[in-house]
């Protein structure tokens, strides 16, 4: 998965958690953030303390993550998605930059399903680690860990991560 790829909130928010910057990293070079994904993992987050919240800011600091302004028409087309479609700001502004045909990391069902019908290939957080070890981004031994690492926030049943650790094996 080559280039930059646009995250919602939700993502930043479990690859914090998981502390997963740096393998997601690999996959995905760098994390875009678009205004309303910041303002919601970051700004909001810091009003209530959350505790993912530093690991973001480091991972931004480090260059894992890179804040984008929206252009006028960005931003008009991100209100007609949020409108049309009843998405909050920040998985439509997602959507606004990302190209047809490119994909972007969302985690909300409808998102997901807007994504697709814009011509937007939609990646789940759960799923970075797969779609690097199939790119040659991660080993196995790599994507395990980043596998459980998410799995562990997002809170995927143990018999779908056994079988999904065990399809990176069979794959090796």
């Amino acid at each position: 998965m080559e280039g930059e790829v646009p995250a919602d909130a939700s993502s930043l928010i479990y690859l914090a958690k998981a502390d997963a910057f740096e393998l997601a990293e690999r996959v995905a070079r760098p994390i875009l953030v678009p205004p309303s994904v910041w303002r919601e993992a970051v700004i909001a987050g810091q009003d209530v303390g959350a505790p993912e919240v530093p690991r973001i800011l480091v991972a931004e600091r480090q260059g894992l993550l890179q804040r984008v302004e929206l252009a006028e028409s960005e931003l008009r087309l991100a209100g007609t998605i949020a409108t049309q479609h009843r998405l909050g700001s920040g998985e439509s502004e997602v959507l606004a930059i990302t190209p047809n045909g490119a994909r972007a990391i969302l985690d909300e069902g409808r998102a997901t399903r807007v994504a697709r019908s814009r011509g937007v290939v939609p990646i789940s957080t759960i799923f970075l680690s797969v779609v690097g070890f199939a790119a040659g981004d991660l080993d196995t031994e790599q994507a395990s860990e980043f596998l459980r690492r998410i799995a562990s926030v997002v809170g995927i049943r143990a018999d779908v991560l056994l079988a999904l650790e065990r399809q990176l094996r069979r794959t090796k």
